[in-house]
């Protein structure tokens, strides 16, 4: 191991955060701690950051009880945890690859329709999918035609935002979404239409924003509720794919949607199986959820290069059988903090490390 350093690489708000102690979901402890037990030290920063001339960069360092900035070389290895919005900040990724440093989820934001198309290309997965289009009028019209309730939701979009339902009742048609305002907040709201009318909040959303439009999936529900499990698929210390846990979402009362950071509720997944399928066994659906995760990953990883750390939203029918909502690649961890699987939570910072680790030892560069 010619280093023995992993870099992690933040956005600008979360190195401010770990400056002052404040890193919110991230669990910058859990990171040390791993490295510890490997003998490797993390330092983190930004792209910004990294001077490409001298191939150096200013890091926060742990030293003591506080973060102290150093300047040092790259690090051959580095661990993604940004999002860049900008092409020079890609490009200084890229140019970093291109001079040997190892990036893993170099990128880890694609559209939902990128994702869909990739796993659709494989045959054993499509039972596990949702019919999705790209959202037009025309497209959700037909889509009407076919099922009674549809979601849709931006390609390019996390943590819920600006997903609208639409569904058939004994009066028609009707399209539930969220409108904010500074007065209220943000509020609810239920809107009737015929099959030919579509609203105009949805026309103006889905001409304005590339959309999604997919059926809504025929999901098992707990106390009444929708709910979906969150699947932390990671590579580990051998560079496999490994399920680090699973945990559950439960959308509130009044709305469809799971993310915690819109009010749904966490529960372990044991929890929510009993309940929601009690006639099943709790240890072949965990195994196959499992699994149908794993190909995820995988057949992802086959076409997108760099991947090592997944958050896939999944869903359960009636049935038991393992049904594909998203994908996420960012996973923010803290799920399973709320769930209080500890250690759960503590392995999904142990697995970048140990894989980290693994890409400094291999003589392989990151695939």
């Amino acid at each position: 191991m010619s280093d023995s350093r992993i870099g992690v690489m933040f956005n600008t708000n979360m190195l401010k955060g770990l400056a002052r102690g404040r890193t919110r979901h991230e669990a910058i402890a859990f990171y040390e701690d791993a490295a510890r037990r490997h003998g490797v030290t993390p330092v983190f920063f930004r792209i910004e950051d990294v001077h490409l001339p001298s191939m150096r960069v200013l890091a926060y360092v742990r030293q003591h009880h506080r973060y102290v900035k150093q300047s040092m070389p790259i690090p051959d290895v580095i661990h993604n945890r940004a999002i860049f919005f900008r092409t020079r900040s890609l490009k200084k990724v890229e140019s970093l690859v291109h001079r040997g440093i190892q990036i893993f989820n170099q990128v880890n934001r694609y559209g939902k329709m990128t994702i869909h198309d990739l796993i659709s290309k494989d045959a054993a997965l499509l039972p596990h999918l949702p019919e999705t289009l790209l959202a037009t009028k025309s497209a959700v019209t037909s889509m009407m035609s076919r099922h009674s309730s549809l979601i849709l939701k931006p390609d390019n979009s996390s943590i819920g935002k600006g997903l609208m339902k639409l569904d058939w009742t004994e009066n028609g048609w009707k399209a539930c979404y969220a409108v904010v305002s500074r007065k209220y907040g943000k509020r609810w709201r239920t809107q009737h239409f015929h099959e030919h009318t579509l609203p105009p909040i949805v026309i103006k959303r889905i001409t304005g924003t590339r959309y999604l439009v997919q059926e809504t999936l025929p999901l098992a529900t707990y106390e009444g509720r929708p709910f979906d499990l969150r699947v932390s698929v990671q590579r580990d210390h051998t560079g496999q794919w490994q399920v680090a846990g699973i945990v559950g979402k439960v959308a509130p009362q009044h709305t469809f949607v799971t993310n915690v950071a819109q009010g749904g509720t966490v529960y372990t997944f044991e929890q929510i199986a009993a309940a929601a399928c009690p006639h099943l066994s709790y240890r072949q659906m965990k195994q196959h959820i499992e699994e149908v995760s794993l190909r995820i990953a995988q057949t992802l990883s086959d076409t997108l290069p760099h991947m090592a750390d997944l958050g896939l939203d999944m869903g359960i029918s009636k049935e038991g059988l393992p049904l594909f909502i998203e994908c996420n690649g960012r996973d923010q961890r803290y799920s399973f903090r709320e769930a209080h699987l500890i250690d759960t939570w503590r392995m999904t910072y142990e697995n970048p490390m140990s894989y980290g680790i693994h890409l400094l030892n291999s003589k392989h560069p990151v695939g």
